[in-house]
Protein backbone atom coordinates (compact mmCIF):
# COMPACT_ATOMS: atom_id res chain seq x y z
CA UNK A 1 0.00 0.00 0.00
CA UNK A 2 2.91 2.51 0.40
CA UNK A 3 3.46 2.57 -3.03
CA UNK A 4 0.55 3.79 -4.09
CA UNK A 5 -0.03 7.37 -5.37
CA UNK A 6 -1.11 9.32 -2.18
CA UNK A 7 -4.45 10.18 -3.31
CA UNK A 8 -5.29 6.82 -4.59
CA UNK A 9 -4.37 5.77 -0.89
CA UNK A 10 -6.70 8.37 0.71
CA UNK A 11 -9.64 6.97 -1.50
CA UNK A 12 -9.36 3.50 -0.91
CA UNK A 13 -9.04 4.29 3.02
CA UNK A 14 -12.13 6.54 2.79
CA UNK A 15 -14.09 3.89 0.98
CA UNK A 16 -12.66 0.15 2.49
CA UNK A 17 -11.53 1.57 5.99
CA UNK A 18 -8.28 2.45 7.71
CA UNK A 19 -8.24 -1.08 8.79
CA UNK A 20 -8.17 -2.44 5.34
CA UNK A 21 -5.34 -3.62 3.28
CA UNK A 22 -6.86 -3.89 -0.23
CA UNK A 23 -4.26 -6.17 -2.43
CA UNK A 24 -4.51 -4.62 -5.93
CA UNK A 25 -4.97 -8.04 -8.26
CA UNK A 26 -5.98 -6.42 -11.51
CA UNK A 27 -5.12 -2.74 -12.84
CA UNK A 28 -6.80 -1.69 -16.50
CA UNK A 29 -6.70 1.72 -18.43
CA UNK A 30 -9.30 2.75 -16.92
CA UNK A 31 -9.57 0.66 -12.99
CA UNK A 32 -8.34 -1.35 -10.77
CA UNK A 33 -9.60 -4.60 -8.77
CA UNK A 34 -8.33 -4.95 -5.59
CA UNK A 35 -9.08 -8.21 -2.86
CA UNK A 36 -10.48 -6.67 0.49
CA UNK A 37 -11.09 -10.05 1.90
CA UNK A 38 -10.57 -13.87 1.54
CA UNK A 39 -13.30 -13.54 -1.15
CA UNK A 40 -14.24 -10.16 -1.69
CA UNK A 41 -13.22 -8.09 -4.57
CA UNK A 42 -13.83 -4.12 -5.32
CA UNK A 43 -13.65 -2.50 -8.52
CA UNK A 44 -12.49 1.11 -8.27
CA UNK A 45 -12.86 4.02 -11.28
CA UNK A 46 -9.60 5.85 -11.79
CA UNK A 47 -11.63 8.54 -12.43
CA UNK A 48 -13.72 8.05 -9.44
CA UNK A 49 -10.01 7.68 -7.63
CA UNK A 50 -8.53 10.35 -9.08
CA UNK A 51 -10.39 13.65 -9.95
CA UNK A 52 -7.20 14.53 -11.93
CA UNK A 53 -7.38 11.51 -14.16
CA UNK A 54 -8.86 12.71 -17.22
CA UNK A 55 -9.10 11.91 -21.29
CA UNK A 56 -9.61 14.23 -23.70
CA UNK A 57 -12.61 13.55 -26.12
CA UNK A 58 -10.43 14.18 -29.28
CA UNK A 59 -8.31 10.94 -27.84
CA UNK A 60 -11.30 9.13 -27.37
CA UNK A 61 -12.91 9.96 -30.79
CA UNK A 62 -9.78 8.32 -32.56
CA UNK A 63 -9.52 5.51 -30.57
CA UNK A 64 -13.12 4.49 -30.14
CA UNK A 65 -13.65 2.99 -33.78
CA UNK A 66 -10.61 0.27 -33.33
CA UNK A 67 -11.49 -0.52 -29.89
CA UNK A 68 -12.86 -3.87 -29.14
CA UNK A 69 -15.86 -3.85 -27.08
CA UNK A 70 -14.90 -5.59 -23.90
CA UNK A 71 -12.21 -2.36 -24.03
CA UNK A 72 -15.21 0.06 -24.78
CA UNK A 73 -16.98 -1.57 -21.96
CA UNK A 74 -13.90 -1.48 -19.13
CA UNK A 75 -14.06 2.30 -20.66
CA UNK A 76 -18.10 3.48 -20.40
CA UNK A 77 -18.58 1.42 -16.88
CA UNK A 78 -15.70 3.49 -15.41
CA UNK A 79 -15.93 6.92 -17.00
CA UNK A 80 -19.75 7.26 -16.49
CA UNK A 81 -19.54 7.58 -12.35
CA UNK A 82 -16.58 10.55 -12.59
CA UNK A 83 -17.91 13.06 -9.78
CA UNK A 84 -17.48 16.08 -11.89
CA UNK A 85 -18.68 16.55 -15.64
CA UNK A 86 -17.60 19.55 -18.16
CA UNK A 87 -18.32 20.12 -22.31
CA UNK A 88 -15.49 17.22 -22.70
CA UNK A 89 -17.14 14.65 -20.99
CA UNK A 90 -20.47 15.47 -23.24
CA UNK A 91 -18.42 15.17 -26.42
CA UNK A 92 -17.30 11.99 -25.05
CA UNK A 93 -20.82 10.68 -24.39
CA UNK A 94 -22.13 11.75 -27.28
CA UNK A 95 -19.69 9.66 -29.14
CA UNK A 96 -20.62 6.65 -26.69
CA UNK A 97 -24.30 7.62 -28.22
CA UNK A 98 -23.78 7.55 -31.88
CA UNK A 99 -21.65 4.04 -32.31
CA UNK A 100 -22.81 1.85 -29.09
CA UNK A 101 -24.59 -1.31 -28.09
CA UNK A 102 -27.09 -2.19 -25.71
CA UNK A 103 -24.39 -3.87 -23.42
CA UNK A 104 -22.38 -0.44 -23.65
CA UNK A 105 -25.26 2.08 -22.98
CA UNK A 106 -27.04 -0.34 -20.54
CA UNK A 107 -23.65 -0.15 -18.19
CA UNK A 108 -23.15 3.68 -17.81
CA UNK A 109 -27.36 4.17 -18.29
CA UNK A 110 -27.31 6.84 -15.88
CA UNK A 111 -24.69 8.77 -17.57
CA UNK A 112 -27.29 9.87 -20.08
CA UNK A 113 -29.01 12.03 -17.26
CA UNK A 114 -25.59 13.70 -16.96
CA UNK A 115 -26.03 15.04 -20.58
CA UNK A 116 -26.84 18.89 -20.20
CA UNK A 117 -29.42 18.75 -23.01
CA UNK A 118 -32.07 16.43 -20.47
CA UNK A 119 -34.61 16.25 -23.00
CA UNK A 120 -32.06 14.67 -25.21
CA UNK A 121 -30.24 12.00 -22.45
CA UNK A 122 -33.63 10.93 -21.08
CA UNK A 123 -35.65 10.09 -25.04
CA UNK A 124 -32.45 8.41 -25.59
CA UNK A 125 -33.24 6.12 -22.51
CA UNK A 126 -36.22 6.01 -23.88
CA UNK A 127 -35.65 4.97 -27.10
CA UNK A 128 -32.89 2.34 -26.18
CA UNK A 129 -35.53 1.08 -23.75
CA UNK A 130 -38.42 0.86 -26.47
CA UNK A 131 -35.71 -1.31 -28.97
CA UNK A 132 -33.73 -3.21 -26.52
CA UNK A 133 -32.22 -6.04 -27.97
CA UNK A 134 -30.38 -7.22 -24.82
CA UNK A 135 -30.59 -11.31 -24.02
CA UNK A 136 -30.99 -9.73 -20.16
CA UNK A 137 -33.55 -7.20 -19.09
CA UNK A 138 -33.33 -3.60 -19.01
CA UNK A 139 -33.16 -2.84 -15.48
CA UNK A 140 -30.35 -0.38 -15.63
CA UNK A 141 -32.56 1.72 -18.32
CA UNK A 142 -35.33 1.45 -16.31
CA UNK A 143 -33.38 2.01 -12.99
CA UNK A 144 -32.32 5.54 -14.89
CA UNK A 145 -35.30 6.72 -16.22
CA UNK A 146 -36.98 6.45 -12.85
CA UNK A 147 -34.61 8.51 -11.57
CA UNK A 148 -35.28 10.87 -13.67
CA UNK A 149 -38.89 11.51 -12.79
CA UNK A 150 -40.05 12.13 -16.41
CA UNK A 151 -43.71 11.50 -17.42
CA UNK A 152 -42.61 10.65 -21.47
CA UNK A 153 -40.78 7.44 -19.49
CA UNK A 154 -43.97 5.98 -17.65
CA UNK A 155 -45.47 4.68 -21.06
CA UNK A 156 -42.17 2.98 -21.74
CA UNK A 157 -41.74 1.40 -18.61
CA UNK A 158 -45.21 0.19 -17.89
CA UNK A 159 -45.34 -2.54 -20.62
CA UNK A 160 -42.06 -4.17 -18.52
CA UNK A 161 -43.88 -3.88 -15.25
CA UNK A 162 -47.19 -5.74 -17.07
CA UNK A 163 -44.77 -8.63 -17.87
CA UNK A 164 -43.50 -8.85 -14.56
CA UNK A 165 -46.41 -8.91 -12.41
CA UNK A 166 -47.62 -11.76 -15.10
CA UNK A 167 -44.86 -13.22 -14.13
CA UNK A 168 -44.42 -12.91 -10.43
CA UNK A 169 -47.92 -14.99 -10.59
CA UNK A 170 -45.90 -17.76 -11.15
CA UNK A 171 -45.15 -17.99 -7.38
CA UNK A 172 -48.86 -18.57 -6.30
CA UNK A 173 -48.57 -21.81 -8.79
CA UNK A 174 -45.32 -23.33 -7.76
CA UNK A 175 -43.74 -21.57 -4.72
CA UNK A 176 -41.27 -19.48 -3.70
CA UNK A 177 -37.63 -20.75 -5.77
CA UNK A 178 -34.89 -22.04 -4.32
CA UNK A 179 -32.82 -19.43 -5.98
CA UNK A 180 -34.56 -16.05 -5.73
CA UNK A 181 -31.67 -14.50 -7.65
CA UNK A 182 -31.55 -16.48 -10.87
CA UNK A 183 -34.36 -18.27 -10.99
CA UNK A 184 -37.70 -18.24 -12.89
CA UNK A 185 -39.39 -15.38 -10.98
CA UNK A 186 -38.65 -12.19 -11.82
CA UNK A 187 -38.57 -10.51 -8.50
CA UNK A 188 -35.73 -8.16 -8.78
CA UNK A 189 -36.94 -6.98 -12.26
CA UNK A 190 -40.47 -6.59 -10.95
CA UNK A 191 -39.24 -4.31 -7.74
CA UNK A 192 -37.02 -2.13 -10.44
CA UNK A 193 -40.23 -1.61 -12.81
CA UNK A 194 -42.06 -0.45 -9.26
CA UNK A 195 -39.78 1.67 -7.90
CA UNK A 196 -39.21 3.49 -11.13
CA UNK A 197 -43.16 3.72 -12.02
CA UNK A 198 -43.58 4.87 -8.17
CA UNK A 199 -40.95 7.73 -8.93
CA UNK A 200 -42.28 9.03 -11.99
CA UNK A 201 -46.09 8.79 -11.17
CA UNK A 202 -46.04 8.19 -7.37
CA UNK A 203 -49.06 5.99 -8.28
CA UNK A 204 -50.15 3.98 -4.78
CA UNK A 205 -50.68 1.21 -6.87
CA UNK A 206 -46.96 0.62 -7.14
CA UNK A 207 -46.05 1.35 -3.55
CA UNK A 208 -48.67 -1.15 -2.83
CA UNK A 209 -47.11 -3.52 -5.44
CA UNK A 210 -43.77 -3.50 -3.37
CA UNK A 211 -45.34 -3.44 0.15
CA UNK A 212 -47.35 -6.59 -0.16
CA UNK A 213 -43.55 -8.13 -0.49
CA UNK A 214 -42.37 -6.99 2.79
CA UNK A 215 -43.54 -9.63 4.81
CA UNK A 216 -42.23 -12.19 2.45
CA UNK A 217 -41.09 -15.49 3.57
CA UNK A 218 -37.45 -14.94 1.56
CA UNK A 219 -35.25 -12.90 3.30
CA UNK A 220 -33.66 -11.34 0.03
CA UNK A 221 -37.13 -10.64 -1.68
CA UNK A 222 -37.62 -8.87 1.06
CA UNK A 223 -34.48 -6.93 1.18
CA UNK A 224 -35.03 -5.90 -2.38
CA UNK A 225 -38.49 -5.28 -1.16
CA UNK A 226 -37.54 -2.13 1.12
CA UNK A 227 -34.95 -1.01 -1.10
CA UNK A 228 -37.53 -0.41 -3.52
CA UNK A 229 -39.36 1.50 -1.26
CA UNK A 230 -35.75 3.73 -0.53
CA UNK A 231 -36.74 2.71 2.96
CA UNK A 232 -34.30 0.59 6.09
CA UNK A 233 -36.72 -2.00 7.06
CA UNK A 234 -35.98 -4.62 9.46
CA UNK A 235 -34.57 -7.15 6.98
CA UNK A 236 -32.25 -3.74 5.79
CA UNK A 237 -31.43 -3.03 9.04
CA UNK A 238 -30.25 -6.46 9.86
CA UNK A 239 -27.69 -6.46 6.75
CA UNK A 240 -26.30 -3.43 7.71
CA UNK A 241 -25.61 -4.73 10.99
CA UNK A 242 -23.77 -7.35 9.54
CA UNK A 243 -21.70 -5.70 7.59
CA UNK A 244 -20.91 -3.61 10.22
CA UNK A 245 -19.74 -5.87 12.43
CA UNK A 246 -18.01 -7.83 9.39
CA UNK A 247 -15.95 -4.35 8.42
CA UNK A 248 -14.98 -4.28 12.47
CA UNK A 249 -13.90 -7.96 12.59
Amino acid sequence: MSGLDPKLLQFLKRVHGPGQQPELVKETEWSYVYKVGEKSYSHTSKFLADENFTVSASEIRSRWPSMSENQRLDFVQNFWVKATWDENDTEILEVVMKDGSDLLWAHCAQAFLKHPDRERGVSFLIERLKKCKSENEPLNYIQALGISKDLRAASAIRPYYEKYRAAMDAEKITGVPDDVVFGSIPYLAYFAACSALLKIVGSAEYEESIRKYLDHQNEQVRYWAENALGTEGPTTTKRNAEYRKNDIE
